[in-house]
């Protein structure tokens, strides 16, 4: 069976505008949801961000690019086995 697992993460620019945003994530070993959440919290920056490009997901982007306001770091959420 192929564990197939969904990241929620939100990007906060430096005004506190904030997007969720939810996707598959890759799970290349087939780790059940608890390695893969262990694994996954083991690459944290400050056990709470991430930047999602190193994961192979997009980084929610606000319709007006802010060079002022916009990084590249997201605030993960929760990791969720998909349901098929």
């Amino acid at each position: 069976m192929k564990h197939r697992i969904i990241i929620e993460y939100l990007y906060r620019d430096a005004a506190n505008y904030k997007l969720f945003e939810e996707a598959e994530i890759d799970n290349p070993n087939n780790l059940s949801l608890k390695e893969f959440e262990r694994w996954f919290k083991s690459k944290l920056i400050d056990e709470l961000y991430f930047v999602p490009h190193d994961f192979g997901l997009n980084k929610p982007l606000f319709s007006i690019y802010n060079p002022d306001l916009d990084h590249d770091w997201c605030e993960f959420i929760l990791l969720k086995e998909k349901n098929e």
